[in-house]
């Protein structure tokens, strides 16, 4: 039999990421490192807060929720899409192939992304990590029932205006409940009256149901595109077959909007950027108004409904 001496005695279990060393003294288990999550770690180059740290197991039960949710929904495709505009990838090439000509220039908002204003049916949902830059907003509340009626208390309204007499770049993520009754989501660009109880008096929207719609002036078709079943006027301010979005799997989708201010014109794609998308004239876009200016703007008619704004960029030829 092997007796343990005094020095090998075994004392009190060591708390968790302490490790026993000889004479009893405790040192830093520095695996402990690995098994923490991203945001709890810091270093020197970069150091992060500790006011909140979150634990392993939280962050990976809310990564495996919302990693399920977009499953459902069919968003895995759209993880890869194209969210930029195709002119940013050629605005090199411009530059050195000819210095004189005119080059397109594009900058982007400050806090561009975030909402001003939502409807008393809709929320914020800016507590996801993947919110912070570009807040998502959320229909939990009830059903719009008619859709005239949208505007204010199922909209919402992004923080900065569209730049007069330039092109105005929108990106939407929409998104649908598989699990809810589908309705009727709309985005564009709108005039907000003093009073924002009362109905939109100026703007044009694009409906999930491939509608496109004006209020304040009239639309005429500048090109086709190829996507949509062809559009097609009904009314001086109403044209349908523009490409539908959120009328089954899958239930997200991307919308890409150019509005030209100073031609009076907005362009419609589904999915990503087009060089050959749906165009409409509404002369009424190019008045302008300093005291009024266009917003971008979304409605959402029925629960589960879910708006981002992706990306928001201005351009101009210097």
């Amino acid at each position: 039999q092997v007796q343990l001496g005094p020095s090998l005695k075994t004392g009190p279990k060591a708390p968790r990421g302490l490790a026993m060393a000889r004479g009893g003294a405790t040192k830093t288990d520095w695996t402990l490192h690995v098994h923490m999550a991203a945001h709890d770690r810091t270093d020197v180059l970069r150091p992060r807060r500790l006011l909140m740290p979150r634990s392993l197991a939280q962050q990976r039960r809310v990564e495996s929720s919302r990693c399920a949710r977009e499953v459902l929904r069919g968003a895995a495709p759209l993880h890869g899409g194209a969210v930029h505009h195709f002119e940013e990838q050629r605005r090199a090439r411009w530059l050195l192939s000819d210095t004189e000509a005119c080059v397109p220039l594009t900058t982007r908002p400050n806090r561009g992304l975030h909402w001003q204003a939502v409807g008393g049916a809709l929320r914020v949902l800016g507590e996801h990590p993947a919110y912070r830059l570009s807040p998502a907003v959320a229909n939990a509340s009830w059903d719009c029932t008619d859709l005239r009626s949208a505007f204010p208390e199922f909209s919402a309204v992004g923080v900065r205006p569209l730049q007069h007499g330039l092109v105005n770049r929108l990106v939407f993520e929409l998104r649908a409940d598989p699990l809810a009754k589908p309705h009727i989501a709309q985005v564009g660009v709108a005039r907000l009256a003093d009073d924002p109880t009362l109905p939109l008096s100026h703007a044009v929207l694009w409906s999930s149901a491939g509608d496109v719609t004006a209020k304040g002036g009239q639309l005429d078709v500048v090109s086709l595109g190829w996507q949509g079943a062809g559009l097609t006027p009904r009314l001086e301010d109403w044209c349908s077959g523009a490409p539908t979005w959120l009328d089954g799997e899958p239930f997200v989708a991307r919308l890409m909007l150019e509005v030209d201010l100073g031609a009076g014109q907005i362009s419609l794609s589904l999915g990503g950027w087009s060089d050959q998308p749906v165009v409409l004239s509404a002369p009424f876009l190019k008045e302008e108004d300093a005291e009024y200016p266009w917003y971008p703007v979304v409605a959402l008619t029925g629960v589960g409904h879910e708006a981002r704004l992706l990306d928001f960029q201005v351009r101009n030829d210097v």
